[in-house]
Formats: structure tokens, sequence, C-alpha cells
């Protein structure tokens, strides 16, 4: 929680931090896939939601969704929706782990990150259906103190509410990825 709440709106901090209809929430996984960028820098997969009618709309996060009667485990629907939406596949990546779960009021959504590396960079193939974009974020301009920002961003209902972020190559990254991006950066930094 303490990495989580360095990223939260300060509107939202008491929302996230009291969470309680917890157990009315539904159950999503998202893959949080570190590669060789290619450029001998480890990166991050993350993804750009097409625009649609809807709180997520147009925004990067990593590839991932709900929960479904056929996944075994939230590992299982991480590993599904991430070949679903990118290409990655489970036989590319080696699952390192679980972090923890983050709570998203906006969709309810009870989001289980799952950590995994691919020794070799996947063929990256967007659904169109899903994805406008896949982009490989290295984790050293995550870890680059000046691209942690504060942004005023469009939120909901067309307000305006400033955001930490992460600020990269022109792309916001905020709301639960960027929560579980301080996570995993945190945990790296240890």
């Amino acid at each position: 929680m303490e990495s989580h709440l360095k990223m939260v709106p300060e509107a939202r901090r008491a929302e996230i931090e009291h969470f309680e209809n917890i157990r009315d929430a539904r159950q999503a996984a998202v893959l949080i896939c570190l590669v060789n960028d290619g450029k001998n820098d480890t990166g991050v997969v993350l993804i750009r939601r097409n625009e649609y009618d809807g709180v997520h709309s147009g925004q990067i996060s990593f590839p991932g969704g709900r929960y479904e009667d056929g996944d075994t485990d939230m590992i299982s629907t991480a590993l599904r929706e991430a070949d679903e939406e990118t290409n990655i596949r489970k036989s590319d990546v080696e699952v390192i782990g679980k972090i923890t779960p983050v709570f998203i009021p906006p969709s309810n959504f009870f989001v289980t990150p799952v950590l995994a590396w691919a020794e070799n960079q996947p063929e990256l193939i967007p659904d169109p259906s899903e994805v406008s974009e896949i982009m490989i974020v290295s984790l050293a301009d995550l870890m680059d103190p000046a691209n942690r920002q504060v942004r005023n961003i469009a939120h909901r209902e067309f307000n305006f509410i400033d955001v930490p972020c992460f600020y990269i190559h022109g792309n916001i990254i905020w709301g639960a990825t960027a929560m579980m991006l301080m996570e995993l950066l945190d945990i790296l930094e240890t």
C-alpha cells in the first residue's frame, strides 16, 4: 500500500485506503511482462486501450482483464489476456509471481498483477478490437525521478484532476498502472 499511495491522487486516497466493497468487486488480472528491450535494457510491456465509452478509454495499462470461468487462477487470467491482447504466449514468459492486488473503484475491479520475464522479446501484435498501441517502456525511464510528475488530466465527466504519474515520451501513465509500476520499482530498488 505504501508504494501504491505514492501514485494515488489526493482526492482518491481515502477511497483506495478504505475500500470496503471488495467482496462485490469483479476479479481481474494483468501481466507485468519484463523484457529485454533490444537496447541492452529491461523494459515493461504496456498497451494503450482503444477509445470507447468507458472509464479506461484510451488509457495506458498492462495487458489484462476479467477472470473467466475457464481460468484456473489469476495467473492463468493474466496469461490468457496478455495472449489475446498482445500475442504474448504463455511459452514466451517465465512467471515470477504476483504483487499486491489493486482495487479500482471506478470500474469496481480487484486486479491481481502477475509479474513475468521474457528472455526474448515476444512478437507483439495488438488485438485491434481492444488495443491501439503496444509500447515497451524502459525501467531506466521509469526509475528516472524527472519522469515522475503530477499532471492535470481530464477525468470522468470532463472534470480535471491532478494525478501523480509517470510522464514518459509524452505519455501519461497513471492510476492503477502507475500504482503497480511504483510497487515494482520499489521492489527493484530494495
